[in-house]
């Protein structure tokens, strides 16, 4: 998945993880290749694409990850350890 799909699909415009709605987390994952889907049904979490948003010094993988309470979700490694963590989960979103 390349960086100008990604912009398409809203997610360059939202200004947090949380949010991304759920038609375009929808859009992302009916766009993941076999291979992808594979992946992610394996481990939990998938890389999509190297991500910049206005005001970050450089990119950064994000991921698909799915969170057994919110779905799919678009995550990317946080803290010293690079944790992949749903950002509702995060910030107690409750759905």
């Amino acid at each position: 998945m390349d960086s100008k799909l990604m912009a398409g699909l809203g997610l360059m415009s939202a200004l947090s993880l949380n949010q991304i709605n759920a038609e375009t987390m929808l859009a992302i994952v009916s766009s993941l290749s076999l291979l992808q889907l594979l992946i992610l049904r394996i481990r939990g979490s998938v890389f999509v694409d190297w991500v910049s948003f206005e005001g970050w010094k450089r990119k950064l993988p994000f991921y698909v990850i799915r969170c057994p309470k919110h779905g799919y979700q678009i995550s990317y490694p946080s803290g010293y350890d690079e944790v992949l963590i749903c950002p509702k989960c995060l910030s107690g979103t409750s759905s």
